[in-house]
């Protein structure tokens, strides 16, 4: 990371640099790649003016603070812009996360919560057999579900058991 001072209308301070340099070199958290910082510092009347352009790895932000001291116009302007690269990383995050979720095999549209994970995978055979038939099954394996295809419709059915101790039928 580079960082430029300039002076406008008032005489070049080492001190000043020195503290703007400091100040803005928390910048490079927010980019992997190289980065620009240009600083113009000036004087006009009363007002110290400051006024930073920053600038690489695809980040481009400027910001321009005004206050009666020039290390507290600073120290504004290096709040200012770093409020704006965390807002911009942000954005890149978030649009790098779904632009590769789409690629998955989910699909896209559906995010995929990674605090889960599969534990145990289990292959079952879809026989055809009617509702009736899977309800037998059902009571005969002891489990809480039972997938099947449904004889009448072809279509893949699930059976389960509800809270109320009821069985409940999920149809396509």
């Amino acid at each position: 990371m580079r960082v430029n001072v300039t002076f406008r209308h008032t005489d070049h301070s080492d001190e000043l640099r020195e503290y703007a340099e400091n100040r803005l070199k928390k910048l490079k958290k927010y980019s992997d790649g190289p980065m620009v910082v240009n600083v113009v510092l000036s004087v006009e009347k009363f007002r110290n003016i400051a006024e930073v352009v920053v600038t690489g790895d695809g980040i481009r932000a400027a910001a321009k603070e005004e206050q009666d001291d020039m290390k507290a116009a600073i120290d504004l302007l290096s709040d200012k812009i770093e409020r704006q690269l965390r807002k911009f990383r942000g954005k890149i995050r978030s649009k790098r996360g779904a632009q590769g979720q789409e690629g998955t095999a989910e699909g896209p549209g559906q995010e995929v919560d990674e605090s889960f994970q599969v534990i145990r995978v289990e292959k079952m055979d879809s026989k055809p057999m009617s509702p009736d038939e899977a309800v037998d099954q059902l009571t005969i394996l002891g489990r809480s579900f039972l997938v099947f295809r449904n004889a009448q419709t072809n279509e893949i059915n699930v059976l389960y058991w509800r809270k109320d101790g009821t069985l409940g039928l999920i149809e396509p």
